[in-house]
């Protein structure tokens, strides 16, 4: 992995974009954007909808109302306290 100040990556900028692997841009010295490549962006965000959509299965599963149930509820509760 790459690592450039945000000033240099201006001036190289078809560099980075050549570039095979993951390029950080540093502002301030510190880490602050970075590039990767946009077949890997699709990996990692279908990874994390993987992830989300077995962390709902697993909430279904555990007894989790869900939103409609949750809303009801929640409805019913504060018309009671009126």
């Amino acid at each position: 992995m790459q690592t450039i100040s945000a000033s240099e990556a201006k001036g190289k900028f078809g560099e980075i974009m050549a570039a095979k692997d993951t390029v950080v841009i540093t502002r301030y010295g510190r880490p602050d954007k970075a590039l990767i490549d946009y077949d890997r962006l699709q990996e990692l965000q279908a990874a994390e909808d993987r992830y989300w959509l077995e962390e709902s299965r697993k909430g279904e599963e555990s007894g989790f109302l869900g939103v409609e149930e949750s809303e009801r509820r929640l409805r019913k509760y504060l018309n009671a306290e009126d």
